[in-house]
């Protein structure tokens, strides 16, 4: 049974984590379409894979379950022109995220190559 969210045209944040790679871009459109729809105002948080390494890249984790990465987009400025409703707003990748953790990061998240294929949170706004 579906539940009904209250909504009075307030501000929300939409957060997307670990699920475009797996979608195709009609979905992902799809998604944001609904988002759309639903609320007047909203800030999403999205993390999207790198074209690269959704082709290339095999995730051991979810091996059994036969998923497989299927979709990916560059940086955040290429998804807002996939969804030009919503304005791009910026994006951090999970390289810099880890350097808070692990110091060699910092080093490595300057490569150009590490960086531009590293997921990415991408936050949009509408």
């Amino acid at each position: 049974m579906g539940r009904h969210v209250e909504y009075a045209g307030e501000p929300v944040l939409v957060i997307i984590e670990g699920l475009t790679m797996y979608l195709t871009e009609a979905d992902v459109k799809k998604i944001f379409d609904i988002i759309d729809r639903k609320f007047t105002h909203a800030t999403v948080l999205v993390e999207t894979m790198a074209p690269f390494m959704a082709k290339h890249i095999k995730e051991k984790s979810i091996h059994g379950s036969h998923a497989r990465f299927s979709w990916g987009v560059s940086n955040g400025k290429k998804l807002a022109e996939i969804i030009p409703k919503y304005r791009y707003i910026e994006q951090h990748s999970l390289v810099e995220g880890m350097a808070e953790f692990i110091p060699v990061y910092k080093v490595i998240g300057k490569i150009p190559f590490v960086s531009n294929i590293s997921n990415k949170i991408v936050v949009m706004e509408k």
